[in-house]
Order: C-alpha cells, then structure tokens, then sequence
C-alpha cells in the first residue's frame, strides 16, 4: 500500500530537491550540472577537466549501452511501463529521455532474465550519474576566500 504513495509522491520530492539546489547554487554549478545531466562528462568538459569527462563519460554511456542490448532496446521504462526503473533512470538524462520516447512501442518481455540484466545495467548507469553530478557541483563551487573561513 506504501509503495504507489512513495512513487506518486517521489516527482514532488526530486522538483522540491531541485528547486532548493537552483536557488542555492551559483550559475556555473548550475549550468554544469544541467550539461551533466545531459550526457555524462560533458559539465567536465564545460570545467576543463577532461579525464574527469572521459572517465564518467566511457564508463557511463556503454553501460548503458549494454543494457539496452542486452534488455531488446525495451530497458528504459517510462515510470507506467516500470515505475521503479523509470525512478532509477531518470539521473540518465538526455540518454533516458531519448531512448524512452525511440522505444515506446518496444514490446516488454515477461520473466526474461537477461531482459532484467539490462534494466539494471541501464539503471545502475544512470543512478551513477548521480556521482558524476555531485562531482561536477562541487568542482564548480566557488572559491572560499580566506576571510570566510572560520577558525576553531
């Protein structure tokens, strides 16, 4: 019974953590942030930091990759198709959003293990990104002046 509450509620909540992060952030992080979401290592690339872009990016992009293969390209569940799938990509960004609306009509299999592989591969891609975003926000932080710093 808890279960379709929390997933009813959970857009509410990710608007109301984004909301608290625009208005807490300065542009930089913000527009990082944002090209993170996008792709993965592409708010490295707006910082400068390219190994950090390569890393997430060749990690990221063919796990997800390799979901899609491995699930027939139908892994990418739109929160009606698998509410709890659909939660976990939304992180993936641009990815998610352009393979959800490629694969809508793809035909879910029923009970397919390597079908299930997929999901989480793709899943697990996306809640990664996660890590890429809060390097990306802290890497753009503005510097602390000395005068800011407190001391014990």
């Amino acid at each position: 019974m808890l279960g379709p509450i929390v997933l009813q509620l959970a857009p509410f909540a990710v608007a109301a953590a984004l909301l608290w992060l625009i208005a807490t952030s300065s542009p930089l992080q913000r527009k990082a942030l944002l090209a993170a979401w996008l792709l993965p290592g592409l708010g490295h690339i707006l910082l400068g930091r390219r190994d950090r872009a390569m890393l997430f990016a060749l990690t990221l992009i063919p796990t997800f990759v390799i979901g899609l293969v491995l699930g027939s390209f139908a892994t990418v569940s739109p929160l009606d198709r698998h509410p709890i799938w659909g939660l976990a990509q939304i992180p993936g960004g641009l990815m998610t959003l352009i393979t959800a609306l490629t694969t809508q009509s793809v035909h879910i299999p029923a009970a397919d293990t390597i079908y299930a592989v997929g999901s989480l591969y793709t899943g697990a891609a996306c809640m990664l990104n996660i890590l890429a975003l809060c390097d990306v926000y802290d890497l753009a932080k503005p510097p602390v002046s000395p005068t800011q710093v407190q001391k014990p």
